[in-house]
C-alpha cells in the first residue's frame, strides 16, 4: 500500500511542474515541499496539506486513501488532469489569473490594451469590486504585468488596435485616457527584451475565434486557460499536445498570422500616438502609417474604404 509520500511523489512527477512552482501553487516555502517531495519531511503530510495539493492538481481527496489500482486510474485521468473548470466567482479568476500567467506566456488579447495598462488608467472601466482581496489580487496582478522584467509575449489584434483607437462604439476612453495608455505601454514596451508586443491580422486566415477569448500558454508549465464566454469562468487546459499546437501556431513564422513585428510594434504605437495627438482620422491614420511604414496593407485590409 502506498503511503502519503509515495503518492505525492508520484502525483508531483506526473504534474511536470518544477519545485518552485509547486510551492507556489500550495502555499508552502520550497524548502517545505522539497522535504515532501524528497521523502525527508519529519512530519505525515495532515489532511490540510492533502486537501491543499489535491486541490492544486486537480485531483478528487480521495486519491490519498483508495488503493493502489484506483490510485493510477485518477493519476492517469484526462478529465481530471487535462480540463478544469476554476471556480465561478470574481475573485477566484483574479486569483488564479494572478497565480498563473507566469514568465513565459503567451498572452493573446480579445481587446486592446490588457487590463494590466487599462486599469492602471482607467480603474473603473468596469464593474469595481467592494472585495479588499480581489482588489488586492487586480492590483499584484496589474503590477506583476508591467513590471519591465516580466517575460511575456502579448498578441491583438489590429482590428481591436484600430477599434481602441478611433471606434465610437462600445469605447469608455477619452482622448487623454487613450493618449496615457499609449504612452504607458510605449515606455514599458521600448527595447524591452524580456516582452514582445504583435498586432496580427485578424482577417488574413480563419483562426475560430481565438481572437475573442482571453488566452495564455506557457509551455514551461504545459498549461493554458482561457475565458470563457460567460463572466468568471475559466477553463483551464493541460493537454500537453493541443497546448504546444497553439503555441507553434502563433511562434512559428510558417503558421502563425501576418502581423507587425514586435521590433516594429512600439514604432506603430508610435505613430497612432502622433495621430490621436493630431486629431487624424481613422483612414487619415491608416494612410499615415502606410506612408511611414511597411504595414498599411495590414491596417487597409481591416477598414472598407469606400
Amino acid at each position: 500500500m502506498l503511503d502519503f509520500t509515495q503518492r505525492l511523489q508520484k502525483m508531483f512527477a506526473r504534474s511536470g511542474l518544477s519545485v518552485s512552482k509547486f510551492a507556489t501553487m500550495v502555499q508552502k516555502d520550497r524548502r517545505t515541499v522539497a522535504s515532501w517531495i524528497e521523502g525527508n519531511a519529519k512530519k505525515e503530510l495532515n489532511i490540510h496539506i492533502r486537501n491543499a495539493i489535491s486541490k492544486a492538481l486537480r485531483y478528487p481527496k480521495k486519491i490519498w486513501e483508495c488503493d493502489e489500482k484506483e490510485f493510477y486510474e485518477l493519476l492517469d485521468s484526462a478529465s481530471v488532469s487535462e480540463i478544469s473548470i476554476i471556480d465561478e466567482s470574481y475573485c477566484a479568476g483574479v486569483k488564479y489569473i494572478y497565480e498563473n500567467e507566469n514568465e513565459g506566456s503567451l498572452i493573446i488579447h480579445p481587446s486592446f490594451p490588457n487590463p494590466a495598462y487599462r486599469d492602471f488608467i482607467v480603474p473603473l472601466v468596469y464593474k469595481k469590486s467592494n472585495d479588499e482581496l480581489t482588489e488586492s489580487y487586480r492590483r499584484r496582478r496589474g503590477e506583476k504585468m508591467r513590471d519591465y522584467s516580466f517575460n511575456a509575449s502579448e498578441w491583438y489584434s489590429i482590428k481591436s488596435l484600430l477599434e481602441f483607437c478611433f471606434s465610437p462604439i462600445g469605447n469608455f476612453y477619452t482622448k487623454d485616457q487613450k493618449i496615457q495608455i499609449l504612452s504607458l505601454m510605449i515606455d514599458i514596451f521600448r527595447d524591452n527584451l524580456n516582452k514582445s508586443l504583435y498586432f496580427f491580422d485578424s482577417y488574413s486566415q480563419k483562426i475560430y475565434g481565438l481572437d475573442i477569448f482571453y488566452t495564455s500558454i506557457n509551455t514551461k508549465t504545459q498549461t493554458m486557460f482561457f475565458k470563457a464566454p460567460m463572466e468568471s469562468m475559466i477553463v483551464e487546459v493541460r493537454n500537453s499536445e493541443l497546448i504546444k499546437k497553439l503555441h507553434r501556431h502563433y511562434t512559428n513564422a510558417k503558421e502563425c498570422p501576418p502581423h507587425i513585428a514586435p521590433r516594429d510594434a512600439v514604432m506603430v504605437l508610435e505613430m497612432l500616438l502622433e495621430c490621436l495627438e493630431n486629431d487624424l482620422s481613422l483612414q487619415e491614420t491608416c494612410s499615415y502609417v502606410d506612408r511611414n511604414s511597411k504595414y498599411g496593407e495590414l491596417f487597409f485590409r481591416t477598414i472598407n474604404v469606400d
